[in-house]
């Protein structure tokens, strides 16, 4: 399934911090979450049949990309990606899409996994 979208904004206050469910380490805020299609959140099959659930985020310091990027098998139209892993520890934490042209918008953002993830208040 490929998603086409639009970019609705960044939203959130950061008061929430998205923390590695394995290490506890800082992966994203809130302030960071962003909406492509109208949501934040998104649910897809992998080709392994696998139920993937995670959130859109525009930067995730506490993340690492690696990997080649490929836009095969990509939910998000115009968009290729790699791999992301926790920087810290380097448990997969989800991925980063990188828009294949210039003006693609926004040029980049990360897919997070909810089930690599814990979140907490400040």
């Amino acid at each position: 399934m490929v998603l086409g979208f639009s970019v609705h904004g960044i939203s959130g206050n950061g008061a929430k911090a998205f923390q590695c469910s394995a290490c506890g380490s800082l992966v994203a805020r809130s302030d960071h979450l962003i909406s492509l299609g109208g949501t934040n959140r998104h649910i897809f099959i992998n080709p392994g049949g696998i139920e993937c659930d995670f959130q859109t985020f525009i930067s995730c310091p506490g993340a690492i990309a690696f990997g080649e990027t490929t836009d095969e098998h990509t939910w998000f139209t115009g968009y290729a990606w790699r791999m992301a892993f926790c920087r810290q520890c380097g448990q997969h934490l989800g991925w980063y899409y990188q828009g294949v042209c210039r003006t693609r918008r926004p040029s980049e953002f990360w897919g997070i996994l909810l089930s690599r993830i814990v979140s907490q208040s400040s």
